[in-house]
């Protein structure tokens, strides 16, 4: 009797960049616009801080943190500030604008745009001034809301409120987790990518789970050997660095049970990825 064979497609997540966004320019006006390489994902009110800034007078980075006002997916204006010299070149962040006091629970961040992370995810802060000190790698132990997560760090809770305002970059995230139901059978994964001005690089792993009790972040994941489409029976377990635009399809063993598929990234700076699943069960 013939085994029937289940196909399903599903997109599992796209991944902002990891690192500092940067622009390709600032333009002189009043108020001065901002055009980035990629799509810039900003929405009028966001705030963002700025953490590099070239040739622009005043620099954007001596009012590091900005509200912004939508133009188009790669432009947008930086509310009340006026420049008399554009800018070639810049960097901002995710703006952290309140970590307050938190008595009995891990730290709270408050962001001024969507954060994206999921729990599990590492991210790097910088620049505030909370007691205890929150600044350097902190992992994601709870989302909050769209803009408000908690830290898990060894000294929580929070004792004194943060009252400058930092921001933060992804160290290690993950993208969405795709339940294919089932023992797998093989699949694939199209991973689209889009960079942003240099330098731009990603590390990646494709990784399977079998699951477990509670969140996925605590489940055991390990890398699934792929090939490429040129070479489809050589199969490798190499962590993927991807520094240019594109897309490619990775084929997934089939000789590995899994049953949940994720990408995992770290070291993600200026480079953003459309992720696609396809599996066989």
């Amino acid at each position: 009797m013939a085994r029937k064979i289940i196909l399903g497609m599903s997109g599992i997540g796209t991944l902002a960049p990891g690192g500092s966004f940067n622009i390709v320019s600032n333009s002189l006006a009043s108020p001065t616009v901002v055009t980035t390489v990629a799509p810039h994902g900003l929405v009028t009110g966001d705030q963002i801080y700025w953490t590099a800034s070239t040739t622009s007078n005043p620099l954007l980075t001596a009012t590091p943190l900005n509200t912004v006002t939508r133009i188009s997916d790669t432009t947008f204006s930086l509310n009340g500030i006026n420049c008399t010299t554009a800018g070639t070149a810049g960097a901002y962040a995710h703006a952290v604008l309140t970590i307050p006091l938190s008595p009995g629970a891990a730290p709270l961040v408050t962001c001024g745009r969507p954060h994206g992370l999921r729990v599990g995810d590492t991210v790097t802060l910088a620049g505030g001034n909370a007691v205890p000190d929150l600044d350097g790698a902190q992992t994601v132990t709870a989302i909050v809301s769209a803009t408000s997560f908690r830290v898990l760090t060894s000294a929580t809770p929070t004792t004194t409120a943060a009252t400058e305002k930092g921001y933060f970059t992804k160290t290690t995230y993950n993208s969405d987790v795709l339940d294919c139901g089932g023992a797998m059978m093989g699949g694939a994964v199209v991973i689209t990518s889009v960079i942003s001005t240099a330098t731009n690089s990603v590390k990646a792993n494709i990784q399977g789970s079998v699951g477990g009790p509670g969140d996925p972040s605590t489940w055991v994941w390990f890398n699934i050997p792929y090939a490429l489409v040129a070479t489809p029976r050589t199969f490798v377990l190499t962590e993927l660095t991807i520094t240019t635009s594109t897309a490619v399809t990775y084929l997934l063993q089939e000789l590995i049970f899994w049953r949940f598929l994720r990408v995992a990234c770290n070291t993600s700076t200026n480079i953003s990825l459309a992720l696609t699943a396809t599996y066989a069960e």
